[in-house]
C-alpha cells in the first residue's frame, strides 16, 4: 500500500518525514484490513480555511474540523486544530497530527463514530494504535 503525505499549509510547522514514516509503520498495525479497491492513502495537512471550505462543502458544516476521511483513501488533517488541541492533551503537535490521521486510517477499515458507543468503541482502538505505532516507529 502506497502512502502520501502532503503538507499544504503553512501555519504549524510540521516535520513531514517522521510522520510519513510513522504513518507507513501503522498500515500493518491496523486492527481491521484496509479495504482491497484502495490502492494509496494520501493524508493531506491542510490550513484552517481549507478546512472549513471543505467541511462546509461536503459535511454541511462550515466551520473548521480536526480530520476528514473520504473513503477513496485521502484524509484531510488539520496542523492549526492540532494546536489548539495538542496542549490540553499534553502532546507534542506532530502527535496530535498522527492521532488525527489515525483517526481517519480507522475510518477507512470500518469504524465510525456517529453514535456514543460507537465513538467510544473508535476512542479506544484509536488509542491502542497510537500507543503501537509510538513504540514501533
Amino acid at each position: 500500500m502506497r502512502v502520501r503525505l502532503s503538507n499544504q499549509q503553512s501555519e504549524v510547522p510540521v516535520r513531514v518525514r517522521p510522520l510519513l514514516r510513522r504513518l507507513k509503520a501503522s498500515l500493518s498495525l491496523l486492527p481491521r484490513p484496509l479495504p482491497g479497491h484502495l490502492k494509496a492513502i494520501h493524508v493531506v495537512l491542510v490550513d484552517r480555511a481549507a478546512m472549513a471550505r471543505v467541511h462546509g462543502d461536503f459535511l454541511g458544516d462550515p466551520t473548521e474540523t480536526d480530520v476528514i476521511t473520504f473513503p477513496y483513501g485521502e484524509i484531510l488533517v488539520c496542523p492549526a486544530v492540532a494546536l489548539d488541541q495538542a496542549s490540553g492533551y499534553r502532546h507534542e503537535v506532530e502527535q496530535e497530527v498522527l492521532l488525527y490521521a489515525l483517526h481517519g486510517l480507522l475510518h477507512l477499515v470500518g469504524y465510525d463514530d456517529t453514535t456514543p458507543e460507537a465513538a467510544r468503541r473508535m476512542a479506544r482502538a484509536q488509542g491502542k494504535l497510537l500507543n503501537k505505532v509510538l513504540q514501533s516507529a
